[in-house]
Order: structure tokens, then sequence, then C-alpha cells
């Protein structure tokens, strides 16, 4: 099955370079050689963001914010009360610096709290284990117990 995705995916890549048009549903996409002319078409831009960046008035600015973040905001978990502080400290950010259709968008996220975690291997003797138990991590089962080599094939599957 690998192999044939491996062919497909280099015919695929092969009808790219060689600059012939790109069907889909029966409908003629750009070739390779319209897709790369279009890149290139960028490079000023591309440039003046750049320069921007580096050497304009915006110099060191993502440095400055990114410090700001981590020293007053501090982490910012999903859902958390921080990340929404820091989203609302960036929203004015990018509001003061006249940029254009600055705006917020609902979304729901996910909030996690961490729980109490424990771990304690059975054989060949008991002993308890020191855990860190992550987002969406694998609770325990109603027998209480789980195998750590099923629960690495699970992951690793």
């Amino acid at each position: 099955m690998k192999f044939l995705i491996f062919i497909f995916v280099v015919g695929h890549l092969f009808s790219l370079g060689s600059g012939k048009a790109i069907y889909k549903n029966g409908i003629s996409q750009r070739t390779f050689e319209e897709i790369k002319e279009e890149i290139a078409s960028y490079g000023d831009v591309a440039k003046a963001i750049i320069n921007l960046a580096v050497y304009g008035k915006s110099q060191n600015r993502s440095y400055e914010r990114l410090a700001l973040l981590v020293d007053t905001v501090g982490p910012r978990l999903s859902g958390s009360k921080n990340l929404e502080k820091a989203i609302q400290i960036m929203y004015q950010n990018l509001q003061e610096n006249g940029l254009d259709n600055v705006h917020l968008e609902p979304v729901k996220i996910p909030h996690w709290e961490r729980g109490e975690e424990s771990a304690v291997m059975l054989q060949p003797r008991i002993h308890k284990m020191a855990i860190l138990g992550l987002g969406s991590s694998i609770g325990t089962p109603p027998e209480g117990t789980v195998c750590l080599l099923s629960l690495l094939c699970t992951l690793l599957n």
C-alpha cells in the first residue's frame, strides 16, 4: 500500500515539473511554471516585510512582545485566563500599530486542569513511580489498572 502511495506522489510531482496543466475533476489547473512565477512575484513584498521587521521601526518588536507575554502574563495554557490576557494584549498592540482588519473571533478552546496523578508498578515488585499527566491523557479504567505495555502499544499505533 505504501509503495502505491509513493508511486502516486512521485507521478504527481513529475507532472508538476513537466509544465503540463494539471487536471482535477476534468478542470484544468495551473502549471508548475505558472505557480512558480506567481510565487516569484511576491519577492518584493516579502523583502519589504523582512526589512521592516529586521531593520525598520519594527526591529526586535516580536522579541519585545514575546518578552512582555512571558514576563507579565506567564504560561498561556489553552483556555486559561493567562491566554485570554495575552490575546487581549496582542489585540491592543496590533490595533495601536495601525494594522488593517485587526479583530477577534469567537472560538471554543478546551480547558484542562491537572488532576491527581499516581502510578504503581505491580510486577515484578511493587514500586511507586513519579509521573506527569498531560492534557488528554488516558485515564485509569474502571478495573483500576493499566498495563503500560498495552498503553505504549496504543500510543505508538
